[in-house]
Formats: structure tokens, sequence, C-alpha cells
């Protein structure tokens, strides 16, 4: 039984098939206005025409009607790690795109990953976003401990077929390295900060994107009065990973990913007051110096706030108690819950004022870059604690409008952004003739509200409708089958955390 009778599937509607929107209004994610009473013809997954209502539409055409919806395209997640999806990708791609998804950018690849995508056999899920962008393995001490090495390794994932470099942690001369290496084989080179790395010169040297703000402390080092001696500390001296045994190093790492505070408190106890003295030394102008910096040479930011929500709170009832819980399987949610648990017993009320004060900076730092014409782009970081397929995606809208960008940015963010950064505005990004048939209805206008983007009605997947209920019915389904247990799942957790 097709769940979806309406749909083709992952490979879009059939060659003729005709589908038109009546009656919407188109919104022009680069101005932000409407065009009106509008019919939107689709036609073997592309858009094929913009028409007034009324107008003649050749062979057999599918009417939908779109009275009072408002037409974008769909939302672009540009930082989430769908494909590490321990139990496979197609539940949660599914969810995603119940919530607009139709496209996402793997932050973290394999050999194997790269290896299937030429064979053709990569998949999100068939009812999943479209996979935009892959990198190779993450760059770590691990395969990265010299220049040399990583140069090599950047290289290799170059001839394996990797879109960009993924960078985390490496030595300041390593990153470097690996930087100007991966810019002259002409591949973007995205990712974390390494501590002792000057932001300014990562820019200058055409580092393309920094994600989560940083990590927002790497970053706000030059926002601060004190940034060049600390930057000056971690340059002689930068933090190494922590020696542990193969199977601590596996515990380790998976506390990190589902919260790296947790993590570093682990190992740094009073890692806290570092970043306070971060806040008391941050300077506004020189945040704005710096976004004119990023503007200047086409740096981007892809903030994930939700991410660093979660992980400030992470004992917190809002994530903790949350009903969005029913779409996480058993075993994730116990596994956050004791991470939670041992977040609260590191954490002093010191520390969680600090964490406050901390959120509160992030929040300003992101409407500086955004007022600076900073690139900006709408990430997730799914795959971390508390954080919900496609339901986060939402939150972080929620968070930039709570930074006070308009909803017209928040828009651009999570749909033009992505397709210039990726260089596809071409055929993806506006609602226009010759465009992907990726698209979203709205039952409210988001270029009034922010708000508007949470009230998706109908979604479009390479020219095929998911109407209503058939979204309704996608996430009932991820709701049933996350309940079964995975083999061998809650044992796993009770490996990792006693």
């Amino acid at each position: 039984m097709n769940l979806f009778p309406n749909q083709a599937g992952a490979a879009g509607q059939p060659a003729g098939r005709c589908l038109v929107l009546n009656g919407v209004s188109v919104v022009d994610t680069r101005t932000g206005k409407l065009t009106a009473n509008a019919s939107v013809v689709i036609r073997g997954g592309v858009i094929e025409r913009i028409v007034t209502v009324g107008s003649p539409v050749e062979g057999a055409a599918e009417p939908v009607d779109c009275a009072g919806k408002f037409l974008v395209p769909g939302f672009l997640d540009m930082h989430t790690h769908l494909l590490q999806e321990e139990a496979g990708p197609e539940l949660s791609g599914m969810l995603m795109l119940s919530y607009g998804i139709t496209g996402i950018r793997q932050m973290a690849g394999t050999t194997e990953m790269l290896r299937a995508r030429r064979a053709g056999t990569l998949t999100t899920g068939k009812h999943g976003p479209e996979l935009l962008s892959l990198p190779g393995e993450i760059l770590l001490p691990g395969n990265a401990p010299t220049p040399e090495a990583g140069v090599q390794e950047v290289r290799r994932q170059k001839a394996e077929g990797a879109d960009f470099i993924k960078t985390i942690f490496v030595h300041p001369k390593v990153f470097f390295a690996t930087l100007a290496e991966a810019r002259k084989l002409g591949l973007a080179y995205d990712g974390h900060l390494s501590p002792g790395v000057d932001v300014r010169k990562a820019s200058r040297e055409g580092m393309t994107v920094i994600e989560h703000l940083g990590p927002t402390e790497l970053q706000l080092i030059a926002s601060s009065t004190r940034g060049w001696l600390i930057n000056f500390i971690l340059r002689m001296k930068p933090p190494k990973p922590p020696d542990l045994s193969p199977e601590a190093m596996k515990v380790a790492g998976k506390i990190m990913i589902a919260n790296p505070i947790l993590g570093r408190l682990n190992g740094e106890p009073d890692a806290l007051k570092k970043t306070q003295s971060l806040i008391d030394t941050f300077s506004e102008a020189k945040a704005r110096d710096l976004a004119q910096t990023f503007a200047a040479n086409g740096t981007w930011q892809c903030p994930t706030l939700i991410r660093d929500v979660t992980m400030r709170l992470g004992d917190d009832p809002r994530f903790t108690e949350s009903p969005d819980l029913q779409y996480v399987s058993s075993a994730t949610r116990k596994f956050w819950s004791q991470v939670g648990r041992s977040f609260t017993a590191k954490m002093t009320p010191e520390g969680r004022a600090t964490l406050n004060r901390m959120g509160e900076l992030e929040l300003k730092l992101t409407k500086i870059f955004a007022e600076g014409g900073v690139g900006m782009l709408a990430g997730s970081d799914y795959g971390g604690g508390w954080v919900i397929p496609g339901v986060s995606l939402h939150q972080e809208f929620d968070l930039l409008e709570q930074a006070g960008l308009s909803p017209l940015q928040i828009l651009q963010m999570t749909t033009l952004n992505g397709a210039r950064f990726l260089e596809r505005e071409g055929s993806m990004g506006t609602v226009e003739p010759g465009k992907e048939a990726n698209l979203v209805l709205l039952d409210g206008d988001p270029t009034v509200s922010a708000q508007n983007l949470h009230k998706v009605h109908a979604v479009i997947r390479q020219g095929a409708l998911y109407a209503p209920e058939d979204l309704l019915a996608m996430q009932q389904q991820v709701v049933n089958r996350i309940s079964l247990p995975f083999p061998d799942e809650l044992d796993a957790v009770d490996r990792v955390i006693p």
C-alpha cells in the first residue's frame, strides 16, 4: 500500500503530469514582494510558468486550490548530520520533509558515503530532503596530525569527490595548511575555528563558512579587548585532546556530541571562568569591525543557535519534557537524559549565569553579523542532544527572530542564501519559472512575521504534492516506527553511560 498515493517518490512526478497551484501568493525571497492571486504551473518537477488565475494550461492538469496560501522555496537545513543517523536516515528524513525541509547540507561524510553517492545509492529516504552538499571525513588531530598529513588528507578527499572540507580542533598550523590546500583544489573550507587560530586571518585566507558562531568562544576572542592575549596563549600552547583509552575516548566522544559543554567541563572544571572573562571584555565595536571583515572576504556564518541553546540549557524541561521527543528513539532519549543529569551535577549557579550571558551575547553577535552584511545560513546541527530533526530548524527560526532579524532575513537564511552559498541560484532559492519545484505552501505571510514559517500547509518535493493529510501521516508514521527499539539499542546506551 502506498502511504502517499499522490506522490511519485524520489523520482518526482511522471513526465507530462502537471500540477497547478491556483490563487496562491508567490513570495519573492529577494525583495519580499508578493505576487497575489497567481497560478503556478509545475510540470516534470520544474516550475514551468507563473500566470494569473484562469489562464489556460496545456494538457491535463491537477488543480490545487491555494487561495489564502503563500508559496516559498523549500526550507534548507544548512547544517545537519542526517546521514549519520545510526538507524538510517529514512524516518528523520521523512520528518524533516514534513516540516518543509526539502534540502540539506550534510556536515560529516565518509569514504563509503562518497562512494555510494557516486554509485547513486546514497539516499536521505524515499520521502526525504535532497542532499545538497557532502564532505569527506572531518579533519581532526587523528587524520590530520601534521600539516603534511592534513594536506594529503585534503587531496584524498578531493579525489573521492568531497564537496568541501570540514575541520574541527586541528592544530593552527594544520588549519592554515589544509585551508590553503583546499582553496588551491577549489574546495570550500568549512567548520570550526581551532584554538589559537586568528579568525580574521582565517577569513582573509578563504575560510568559507564558520559554524556555530565559532564555536562561539573562539570567535568571541576577536571581539574581546583581551583577545590578542588569549589568542597568543592559545597559539603558544593549543589544548590537546585528552589521552584516554579507545573505549573511554568513544564514551567521551559520544558525550561531546551530545553536549560539548559537559565534555569540556569534564576535562576542565573551571572552563566557564574563561568564558566569563570573554563576556566581560566583549567589545561591540570590535564585533562590528569583524563583521566588516567577513562581509569583505565573503566569509559566511551558520549560527545554529538552537544547538547552542540545547547545550547551555542541557537539563531544561523545555527539552527534557518536550512532546517532540515522541520523534526520538527510546535509546536516544535515555542517553540524552543521562547526559542531562550529568550536566545538572556539574553546573553551579555561577556557571549557569555565565551560560545565560553567553546566550544573550550569541543573539547579539548574530544580529551584528546580519546587520554588517555577512552571509547568513540557517542550520540546526541535528545530531546533537535535544536537537530533533525538522522541529529544530523551526526552533532556529524563533531564535533568529529573538536575535532581532527581520522576517525576510530569516526566510532568506533558509531559502535564498543557501542557494547563493551553494552557487545554485539558477535552480533554487526563489519561486520562478525554470526553478526546481521544491516548495512550501504556508498559511501565513512569512514577510510579515517569522512565526508564519511554522504554518506549513503543504510541501512540494520534485513536483510531487504532499498535502496536509500526508504531512500528518508522515509524522505519525515516525512516531509509530520510532517507538520500536532498534536491536540492542538500550544495552548500547548502558555501555556508554552506566
